[in-house]
This record gives structure tokens, C-alpha cells and sequence, in this order.
């Protein structure tokens, strides 16, 4: 079964909804395991202060039904000044480079947004 980590770069609307769907529909689709890691500036899509977290807000009780777990990029939550009480989701709060590196050493399929 396939392995897949969705990077999410973007902070444009189609985009983030775009990945959103993907990562849910992979997992309704019969993938093993479904990751997402939003960093730079798609992590203005975790950030209740802006609309795109809207999109993701709307996703939470699917993301956990189908458990696709969500990391937030600590080093862009620090350049785009979002606190951890901010995200309006997120299973983890990890480097965005070293989540990359550790499932693309485990064999995930990695999809950029």
C-alpha cells in the first residue's frame, strides 16, 4: 500500500483546498498512511487569523477520521509570527525539512501544493 506526505508551500486558496481534498481522498481511497506538512507560507493555512484556515477548519473531524496527521512547520510559524495557541490544527509542531527528509527516507510518496 501506498505511503504518501503532502507538502503544503502555497498560500493560495485552490492550493491549500487542493491538498486538503487530496490527503483525505488518499486516504478514502485505500492509501496505508496519509501525512501533511504545512510550512513557509502555506502555514498561513493553520493560522485562525486568516481565511485559509477555514479550509482546514472544516477538515479537522475528517483529517482524524481517516487520521492523517498534520505537522506545522515551527520555523515558519516563527517567520510568519504564528503562536502555537494560533494553528487551528495540528497534530505536531515539527521542522518542516527534517518531516521531509524522515518519510521521503521511509519510501512516502511526496506531493507538493
Amino acid at each position: 500500500m501506498a505511503k504518501f506526505l503532502l507538502v503544503v508551500k502555497s498560500q493560495d486558496q485552490p492550493n491549500v483546498n487542493t491538498a486538503v481534498n487530496v490527503a483525505n481522498g488518499l486516504k478514502m481511497m485505500g492509501a496505508e498512511d496519509v501525512r501533511v506538512v504545512f510550512l513557509g507560507p502555506g502555514i498561513t493555512a493553520l493560522d485562525k487569523k486568516g481565511k485559509l484556515s477555514e479550509i482546514v477548519s472544516k477538515n479537522v473531524d475528517a483529517f482524524r477520521k481517516n487520521s492523517v496527521k498534520v505537522y506545522a512547520c515551527e520555523m515558519a510559524m516563527k517567520n510568519y509570527n504564528v503562536s502555537k495557541e494560533e494553528l487551528v490544527h495540528a497534530d505536531e509542531i515539527s521542522r518542516g525539512a527534517d518531516v521531509i527528509v524522515k518519510f521521503a527516507n521511509e519510501g512516502y510518496i511526496i506531493l507538493t501544493f
